[in-house]
């Protein structure tokens, strides 16, 4: 027999697709569906930040889940549609075939962060003009945070000249999935797939680019460090069928890290792959002790790399475009401009 809390998280998965279709929707009614979906998450669970663990939130009985099963039906009610979804997503993977790695298929439905039906895809935003544009793939924070590490920041590229893709990778609850390389997998093969589409979408192959926030700089990191950029996903998954799409080079030709709060530092990086690499953090982020050494020895191995400390900054301040919930500095909100002079002169 279903609990109450067992009901809310089957509708909170069931309706965990909205939060990947921004552009299906009319803005307005879109972030108001989105504000709700992301706190009832945070309604039902609390998240270790160390170890990615997962727990029910204290206090949440039956009373607080029916409320929180008709906020977010009532939220779902006043959306309002533009066009189908499925229009705006492209899929990694075309049916079944694709790659695992410590987790197996059937064990997934029990911890994925998803509906059952989810499958990797990116949504694009493109300039559709018949010229090559310098792209990049954007990995949000937490579980595919998107309402300000997502679609503004897409935005915001797509408005300087880029292209750019959300990558709505494979995610799930608890510690087991920070050791697995499913999303890094999922990263390589949006890599991949964008060289081997790159006339249809407007891709200039030699500047792809990463830009992962918090937790999102996960798949860029252990692409890197322990896929590695060469590998067929076949060498962690045997039951894997490679195609086509998989002979193309995942190499990255630069890297954003905005407030990195994925790994720990280790002396087994795998630095001769590193790209050009750009970092942002603020110094009382409380995964500040991550990112100061590894920013350190990436620099004395050669690699290049652009690092900006903020004063006063925390965690989670996205484009810096907004006051709430913490006070940013005017310096803080130069960051994207910054970033764009970087990527001008990597990128040339």
């Amino acid at each position: 027999m279903q609990t109450a809390f067992d009901e809310l998280r089957q509708l909170y998965l069931e309706k965990r697709h909205y939060g990947d279709e921004y552009k299906a929707f009319r803005p307005e009614s879109y972030f108001r569906y989105l504000k709700v979906l992301y706190h009832t998450f945070q309604s039902m669970y609390q998240v270790d930040t160390e170890t990615g663990n997962v727990t029910v939130q204290a206090g949440l009985d039956a009373q607080r889940c029916l409320k929180l099963k008709k906020e977010l039906l009532k939220a779902e009610k006043l959306l309002i549609p533009l066009h189908d979804p499925q229009a705006d997503k492209i899929y990694l993977w075309e049916g079944e075939n694709m790659p695992w790695h410590l987790i197996s298929k059937e064990e997934w439905p029990q911890i994925s962060h998803d509906g059952l039906d989810f499958r990797p895809h990116l949504v694009p935003f493109l300039h559709n003009d018949g010229k090559m544009h310098p792209t990049a793939i954007i990995t949000g924070g937490s579980f595919r945070y998107h309402l300000t590490e997502g679609f503004p920041v897409a935005e915001f590229y797509h408005a300087h000249g880029y292209n750019a893709f959300i990558l709505n990778n494979r995610h799930a609850m608890g510690e087991k999935i920070r050791r697995s390389l499913i999303r890094s997998l999922d990263l390589q093969r949006a890599i991949r797939l964008l060289r081997a589409r790159a006339g249809e979408f407007g891709v200039d192959t030699k500047r792809i680019f990463s830009n992962g926030f918090s937790m999102g700089n996960r798949p860029t990191i252990n692409l890197i460090n322990d896929l590695g950029l060469a590998a067929s996903p076949q060498e962690v998954d045997p039951a894997y069928l490679p195609d086509a799409i998989d002979t193309q080079s995942a190499l990255l030709n630069a890297y954003v890290a905005v407030y990195p709060a994925t790994f720990p530092y280790d002396d087994h990086n795998n630095y001769k792959d590193f790209p050009p690499t750009f970092a942002v953090m603020g110094n009382k982020d409380w995964s500040l002790w991550r990112m100061m050494p590894f920013i350190s020895d990436l620099a004395s191995h050669g690699v290049r790399v652009e690092a900006h400390l903020y004063d006063g900054a925390d965690h989670g301040f996205a484009l810096a475009e907004d006051s709430p919930p913490q006070s940013h500095t005017d310096s803080l909100r130069e960051w994207p401009q910054l970033l764009l002079r970087w990527l001008d002169r990597i990128l040339a």
